[in-house]
């Protein structure tokens, strides 16, 4: 007696579909983790870039103004400035005056002001240098301004620094869209007028 061998040589409809299934949805989280990555790399990536130039040009204005020479003064329209930085005693401490230039001299002769500008697109500069990377961030607009207190007129004066940037992009992502606010206050170490 011949014996018929059958070989079952396929899958069924049923166990090809399970598995589609299957690997349609280690695709879709295999994907997700991936974007999920790629845009916080992005963000990190963002950040980094906002942070270092505010860092720097933060870094560079509170240097000079420590070691300045002297404090020529500061002013809101960059013609008249003022050196009498004092601020009353009032109840409640009154909000110090935004100022758009700061003026120093340093021991070498040179003078240097700084100066937030709201032209278009606003900047912050170092005698008309830009001090930050304008390829990569910008300044937001009306943010820039510095302050200057003293409690009294023997007093040193301490200078305010305020701006923020925000990263320079087209992009509509919200990953890419970063602003971070700079601020500091620096004390003249040498007060001569």
């Amino acid at each position: 007696m011949k014996r018929k061998i059958t070989v079952n040589r396929g899958f069924t409809m049923v166990e090809l579909l399970a598995v589609i299934v299957v690997l349609v949805a280690l695709g879709t989280m295999i994907g997700g983790i991936f974007f999920a990555t790629l845009r916080g790399t992005n963000k990190s990536n963002a950040v980094t870039t906002v942070r270092q130039n505010g860092d720097t040009a933060i870094l560079q204005i509170s240097k000079a103004i420590r070691n300045a020479k002297s404090f020529n003064g500061v002013s809101t329209d960059g013609v008249e400035y003022t050196t009498n930085c004092t601020v009353s005693s009032a109840v409640p401490t009154p909000t110090p005056v935004p100022y758009k230039y700061v003026k120093i001299s340093s021991f070498d002769g040179a003078t240097t002001t700084y100066t937030c500008t709201e032209a278009t697109p606003p900047s912050l500069a170092s005698n008309s240098a830009s001090l930050i990377d304008t390829t990569a961030v910008e300044l937001v607009e009306g943010s820039c301004s510095f302050t200057c207190t003293q409690s009294t007129l023997a007093d040193t004066p301490t200078i305010g620094i305020y701006f923020t940037l925000k990263q320079l992009t087209t992009s509509t992502f919200p990953e890419n869209q970063v602003q971070v606010p700079f601020q500091t206050s620096v004390s003249i170490r040498n007060r001569t007028q």
